[in-house]
């Protein structure tokens, strides 16, 4: 038996199993395997083949350099060190990185791009579900990658996040945005190498474009693993 791919799944120490759980599900459904880790566990230089970043708690202001926001409750900042580090060395490795909701926020600012602290200080022309059940319709772009997975213009979405990315980082290009033109998906502009995502697809295993989206990212996974034992 071959040795199998392993994708990195970053979190917190407390809070983020759910998460951790779906995700481990919908990768191994592709046959990929998954490593968690948080704060306390992860090192430098682990072996991986692929990263994904989960949601969870807010990016600590300081690390983005911006003002705390009253919505902002509760930060990590060890876990903002830990996921930067980890997207250097997937960038350094050529390993593919996927962001989910805080994941995408922490792609973008790593290349370089900024966030809104509390994105229902605006005066939203369209609701703002706050759920995990796919309420929301956002709408990809044509000429994507994300688009070129889904083959579809709209999808419906959950939402769990009051932030969201305002300027897109260097390197990256907006991929899909709601109907209040909020920014929903990145991705790197060379083809397949980062995706970030703003809604949960771990949460949603029972959407076609969910599956999907692992799916495709598993075989990044497994064709950067592939290139790595050559």
């Amino acid at each position: 038996m071959g040795k199998r791919a392993v994708v990195v799944v970053t979190g917190s120490e407390r809070g983020s199993r759910s998460a951790w759980l779906f995700s481990r599900f919908l990768l191994g459904l592709f046959g990929v395997g998954a490593r968690f880790v948080h704060p306390s566990s992860w090192r430098k230089g682990m072996a991986m083949d692929g990263l994904l970043i989960t949601g969870g708690v807010d990016i600590d202001p300081k690390t983005y350099g911006g003002s705390r926001h009253h919505s902002v409750v509760r930060t990590e900042p060890q876990r903002d060190v830990m996921e930067l580090t980890l997207i250097e060395e997937a960038q350094n490795r050529g390993l593919p990185v996927m962001g989910i909701c805080r994941g995408m926020q922490l792609v973008n600012h790593f290349f370089g791009g900024t966030l809104h602290a509390h994105i229902h200080d605006f005066a939203l022309e369209v609701p703002h579900p706050h759920t995990p059940f796919p309420l929301k319709t956002v709408i990809l772009e044509q000429g994507t990658f994300l688009h070129e997975i889904v083959r579809q213009q709209t999808i419906r979405v959950n939402a769990l996040h009051h932030q969201a990315v305002e300027r897109v980082g260097e390197g990256l290009r907006r991929a899909a945005f709601d109907r209040n033109g909020i920014i929903q998906a990145v991705e790197s502009v060379k083809k397949g190498s980062v995706l970030g995502l703003q809604w949960h697809p771990e949460f949603m295993p029972y959407q076609w474009h969910s599956r999907r989206i692992f799916g495709t990212f598993a075989q990044e996974v497994k064709t950067a693993m592939e290139r790595g034992e050559r």
